[in-house]
């Protein structure tokens, strides 16, 4: 079966080898997978301080993972 992802691209569904750039095939899955968070219109929920956030626990890799993700945007 043939498909495009709306990027320009067009393949075979299960083709292993994709020749598009990285950055390419990302954006085409981002785009096919978008429909599928959707996301609700109004009302946000309020805000909340962050002095009222008890509980919460991050593994220390990925604490490192997005520790380290600050030095690509530099």
């Amino acid at each position: 079966m043939t498909y495009t992802d709306g990027f320009g691209y067009a393949g075979t569904a299960g083709n292993a080898a994709d020749t598009r750039p990285a950055f390419a095939r990302l954006l085409g899955d981002c785009a096919r997978m978008a429909p599928h968070w959707a996301v609700p219109a109004d009302p946000r929920p309020d805000r909340v301080a962050p002095s009222q956030i008890h509980g919460i626990r991050v593994p220390a890799a990925s604490a490192r993972l997005i520790a380290s993700t600050a030095e690509y945007g530099d």
